[in-house]
């Protein structure tokens, strides 16, 4: 079961109020470490772009995630 599907949709009030998430945000709010937001995003889990050399997530890809709309589960 995909441990992130599981969460309590109250719990995304504390997800950023903004469109673009910096790595470290989704790291935090998710509670991963910085290196598996990046694997996430090399692999196609989470969608983001680049804003110069700056890698920014989107909010979208996340709840998405969380949701369990993802394209894969995490195990």
């Amino acid at each position: 079961m995909n441990r992130l599907a599981s969460q309590d949709s109250t719990e995304f009030l504390d997800l950023p109020h903004k469109t673009f998430l910096r790595p470290y945000e989704v790291a935090t709010f998710l509670s991963v470490s910085l290196k598996t937001v990046y694997r996430w995003h090399g692999s196609g889990l989470i969608e983001g772009t680049k804003f110069k050399r700056s890698l920014r997530i989107y909010k979208d890809s996340i709840l998405k995630l969380i949701e369990g709309d993802a394209s894969f589960v995490i195990h």
